[in-house]
């Protein structure tokens, strides 16, 4: 245990140390789908002159004026730093228009004042949670580690550790935290941490959890979008829209609880709906990439199932174009790379295709239907061999892939009667 806290101090020490050059070279920190809790600043604290009891005040003859008192107030962290100021200013207000990567950028600048400050910690951690997770657990871990602890840090420290691949340590941080709060605001998180769980089978845990949480009334929205979410991928969509539906009641202008809910009507087949939902959280945040990529496959499905040429053109076109704004904010997004390059390898742009569904297989080295769109691509600009190994790992793969098979079959048949 020494050693332990040996190493997490001299980590931190590194962090406030060189944190700020670590940051600078920054990727986008969208949030997804998943960011959004606004941490509440923590009440000020009391003044070290209100701390000690002041000794009585000297007696003094009638006639002399006594001298001022001075009442001392808390300082500000940037009272004599304009530049700090500033950038804290910039980071609140890029956090609260969800523009996590400006607001880490101008964090960045300020790193070492903001976790001198517990209060500044905590801000400084939430945004860290939306695309940083290691390094807000670093952060958060400092201001977590006491017996009590605001409900929302401890749930920001929570999702990091999820997001950083320690799901079972999460559980066990908000167990610990429950044993000193009754607040079932972190059970119903304990709940949506389960229900995401990368072991399946632990997942299910996360129902009964949620019916509990259920029954207080003083449960914030987050709870009913969590238990919505879960609902979801359960494949509850009715069930989902309800609690997604009061989520959005109790907070109208939160994007997360907005398009979650276009998910659950996109999942009831309410196209319209959906769109409509979709659009309205993109206008209040527009770096969103994953409901841009939303709006792209409900375009992309309407094209599918339509039986009109012209509106398959058009709706294909808009999922083509939500898809370029999903690359936008993360230009390795596997899943939009992939679509935009199945698009243009229908429309006979093959070299322009394969450039982006390189970029998907590199993030999903194993996916058939990319390397079937490569194969594809490959064969229309005459090279063979290229294609062939696409479909020799398919079928390494998935040997009864009859697509590949086929595909594989003819392209050597035609190999061997030009050689002939």
């Amino acid at each position: 245990m020494t050693i332990l806290l040996i190493l997490s101090g001299g980590a931190f020490y590194y962090y406030i140390r060189y944190g700020k050059g670590i940051v600078e070279n920054i990727e986008n920190v969208e949030k997804p789908e998943e960011k959004t809790m606004q941490t509440e600043t923590p009440a000020d604290t009391d003044t070290v002159a209100a701390s000690f009891d002041m000794p009585a005040s000297p007696e003094v003859p009638d006639y002399e004026v006594p001298p001022p008192v001075v009442e001392q107030t808390e300082r500000e962290p940037f009272d004599e730093d304009f530049d700090g100021q500033a950038h804290l200013e910039l980071m609140r207000q890029n956090a609260t228009r969800y523009n996590y990567k400006m607001a880490y950028k101008h964090g960045a600048r300020i790193v070492s004042a903001l976790l001198a400050e517990p209060e500044l910690s905590a801000e400084w951690g939430h945004i860290l949670e939306a695309g940083k997770p290691q390094e807000a657990v670093l952060v958060l871990q400092q201001i977590t580690s006491k017996d009590t602890v605001k409900t929302e840090v401890a749930i920001d420290m929570a999702f990091a550790m999820l997001r950083s691949g320690n799901a079972d340590g999460a559980v066990e941080f908000l167990d610990e935290k429950m044993k000193n709060s009754k607040d079932m605001n972190l059970l119903a998180a304990k709940a949506a941490i389960i229900g995401e769980h990368s072991d399946m089978t632990k997942r299910a845990a996360a129902g009964p959890i949620f019916l509990k949480c259920m029954k207080n009334k003083k449960l914030s929205p987050d709870a009913d979008y969590w238990y919505g979410r879960f609902l979801m991928q359960r494949g509850d969509y009715g069930s989902s829209k309800i609690h997604l539906e009061r989520a959005a009641k109790a907070k109208p202008n939160e994007p997360r609880y907005i398009a979650r809910l276009g998910m659950a009507e996109f999942y009831l087949k309410r196209d319209s709906n959906a769109e409509a939902l979709y659009k309205k959280a993109l206008q209040i945040n527009p770096y969103d990439y994953n409901t841009w990529f939303n709006l792209g496959e409900l375009y992309l499905s309407v094209a599918n199932e339509s039986g009109s040429s012209q509106e398959v053109r058009q709706k294909t076109r808009k999922a083509f174009e939500a898809y370029l704004k999903t690359l936008e904010r993360d230009s390795l997004h596997a899943s939009a790379n992939y679509r935009i390059g199945m698009i243009l390898n229908g429309n006979g742009q093959n070299k322009e295709a394969i450039k982006h569904l390189n970029l998907a297989l590199n993030k999903m080295p194993r996916d058939i239907p990319i390397m079937q769109q490569l194969s594809s691509a490959y064969i229309k600009i005459g090279d063979t061999v290229q294609s062939v190994s696409y479909l020799d790992t398919i079928l390494q793969i998935d040997p009864f892939n009859k697509i590949a098979a086929s595909e594989y079959n003819r392209i050597v048949k035609l190999r061997m009667e030009n050689t002939k």
